[in-house]
C-alpha cells in the first residue's frame, strides 16, 4: 500500500479529492475543506458533529443557588411558548429542540449566520434571539450558552416527540407577554 500523500508516515488508504493520491484517515480528518471535499463520501459538515448534549450547562444546584439564572432561563422559555402559544399550540417538542439548536449554533458554535429551510423555525429562533437581546442584555454569553445546555439538557429528557416539554413549559414558566412579564397556562378557548 502507497504512504500517505500528506504525512508520508502512514499508509494511504483513502483516495483524496483534495491532493489526488491516498491519504491516511488522520491527515484526511485534519486537513478536509467544504468546498473541496464536500463529493467525498469521507466527509462530514462539521455541524452534523455536533454533540448538543455535550455543551457545557450549569449544574442543578447552581441553578437553584444563582436567583438570576431561573429569570434568564424563563425569558428564553417564556418565549418558546409564546412562539407555540402564537400558533395554537400546534408546534411539537421536535420543533423546540431545533430552535434550541439553531440557538446553541449562534451562541457556543459562533456560526455567524443560521439559516434553516422552515419559515416556523426560523421565526421561533428569531424571537428567542430579540428576546435574549432585549431581556438579557450585559449577561455574559458563556451565561447564556450554560442556560441553553440545561434547557436542551431538559428538553431532551422530558419529550418523547410529542408535545411533553411544551406542556411542562407552558404549566411553569408561562408565555412571554413582554420583557419580565410571563402568562401561564394555555389559550382559553
Amino acid at each position: 500500500m502507497a504512504k500517505c500523500s500528506i504525512c508520508n508516515n502512514r499508509k494511504g488508504k483513502r483516495t483524496c479529492v483534495l491532493t489526488g493520491g491516498v491519504v491516511c484517515s488522520q491527515c484526511c480528518g485534519q486537513t478536509r475543506k467544504k468546498d473541496a471535499c464536500e463529493g467525498c463520501r469521507h466527509f462530514r459538515d462539521v455541524k452534523d458533529l455536533r454533540r448538543y448534549d455535550r455543551v457545557p450547562r450549569f449544574e442543578v444546584e447552581q441553578m437553584d443557588t444563582f436567583s438570576d439564572l431561573p429569570t434568564y432561563s424563563n425569558t428564553i422559555e417564556g418565549t418558546l411558548c409564546r412562539w407555540d402559544y402564537d400558533h395554537d399550540q400546534i408546534l411539537n417538542d421536535g420543533m423546540a429542540m431545533r430552535v434550541i439548536e439553531m440557538l446553541l449554533d449562534k451562541y457556543h458554535f459562533g456560526d455567524p449566520e443560521i439559516s434553516t429551510p422552515s419559515v416556523l423555525l426560523k421565526e421561533g429562533f428569531d424571537m428567542v434571539v430579540a428576546s435574549i437581546k432585549e431581556d438579557l442584555q450585559g449577561v455574559p454569553n458563556d451565561t447564556i450558552v450554560k442556560i441553553l445546555g440545561v434547557i436542551y439538557f431538559v428538553a431532551k429528557r422530558r419529550t418523547t416527540g410529542n408535545r411533553e416539554y411544551f406542556d411542562i413549559i407552558h404549566e411553569y414558566v408561562g408565555w412571554r407577554a413582554g420583557p419580565g412579564m410571563r402568562v401561564r397556562g394555555y389559550r382559553e378557548e
